[in-house]
């Protein structure tokens, strides 16, 4: 693939001039028919062979110009150098032109005579004058869309690593935050009840090993980040008992689906947090899966009292709006809203099958 990528510019290159060389042989085997002229070929001999020639000294010409064009020399000695290069160029073609008609010619024994020395160089290096402008600003104008270039791959360089580290950056806010959170709640609950603290602590060093892989992968399969969520809600349960209930429905679909390494923790850790803090009564939160068209919808949804206001004062969710922005745009988003008595949480993004659940 590599030897075909590289040799269809110079195809392309070879095609264009070749058309160059048609465009006018046409034009002079119609002065040439008109003329009388008895060999219908002669005219295509003589523009192809200008036109081919021109081509093999076009890729010289743009080699000095990037020579001229080095740093370092000024832009009167391109000027100059240019002016110097001209008289070996209209010498050379001139040479490799009617060096290739005089063969041509001779093989089928014929004989060409396209006049003095002196006229031939005259003629030819009026029209070399103009051909060597055109080459140069072709050479220009190409130098420029491959600086383009360039200067285009490089600022998509730089704006990945900037996604890259503006990605990691939101991915470390989450992890110490649950974390410490958690740690919290194991303070409060040690001074009540030793063993279900001793509890929590063991389901917390599960949390601490996912840690270590969560920190190496931007991402992975749903079912994976459930590990994360499960134990969670465990520890949870153990914090409020009666006052939280929970529940996990996902698809085997959506189980398989790459997506962000902690993307659940900041929702789930909302509908606890603002669910039973404001709510006396038992409040339930569920977590459910699936793929629609395409799209991964996974909803969060808890039964407390709190506001809408109060689950999107934080930091959790804008910080997972930015990371699907970062990652999908617009094809990715999450939206809050209250719907009768309870809230919902529902994070879209485009459904991507990475392996078994």
């Amino acid at each position: 693939m590599t030897s075909v990528t590289r040799i269809l510019p110079w195809l392309a290159y070879a095609a264009f001039w070749s058309g160059v060389g048609l465009f006018f042989s046409l034009a002079e085997w119609q002065h040439y028919v008109r003329s009388g002229g008895r060999h219908s070929w002669e005219p295509f001999l003589w523009e192809m062979t200008g036109a081919w020639t021109t081509a093999l000294l076009a890729v010289a010409v743009y080699r000095w110009n990037d020579w001229l064009l080095a740093p370092g020399r000024g832009r009167a000695a391109a000027v100059a150098g240019h002016l110097a290069g001209f008289v070996p160029y209209t010498l050379a073609h001139s040479a490799l032109m009617f060096g290739s008609r005089y063969a041509v010619y001779g093989l089928a024994g014929m004989h060409y005579e396209p006049g003095s020395l002196q006229s031939v160089l005259g003629y030819e290096s009026a029209k070399d004058a103009v051909s060597y402008v055109l080459v140069l600003g072709l050479s220009l104008g190409w130098r420029a869309f491959l600086r383009g270039q360039r200067q285009a791959a490089e600022v998509e360089r730089l704006n990945a690593h900037l996604a890259e580290a503006r990605l990691a950056r939101l991915q470390e806010q989450v992890q110490p935050h649950f974390l410490f959170n958690t740690l919290n709640l194991i303070s409060s609950v040690m001074h009540e009840d030793v063993e279900r603290a001793d509890r929590i602590l063991a389901e917390l060093a599960d949390l601490l090993r996912q840690s270590m892989s969560a920190a190496t992968a931007a991402e992975h399969a749903l079912s994976q980040e459930l590990r994360w969520v499960e134990p969670f809600l465990s520890i949870m349960r153990q914090r409020f008992g009666e006052r939280l209930r929970t529940r996990i429905e996902v698809s085997d679909a959506a189980a398989r689906c790459i997506v962000p390494t902690l993307l659940l923790m900041a929702p789930v850790e909302n509908a606890v947090k603002h669910g039973v803090a404001r709510s006396a009564a038992g409040v339930d939160v569920q977590v459910s899966a699936d793929v629609v068209d395409g799209r991964l919808r996974i909803d969060i949804v808890d039964t407390g009292d709190a506001p809408v206001a109060e689950h999107a004062g934080g930091t959790g969710l804008a910080n997972l709006r930015a990371r699907l922005a970062a990652l999908h745009g617009d094809a990715a988003g999450v939206a809050l809203a209250r719907e009768g008595d309870r809230t919902r949480v529902r994070v879209t993004l485009p459904a991507r099958a990475g392996g078994a659940a």
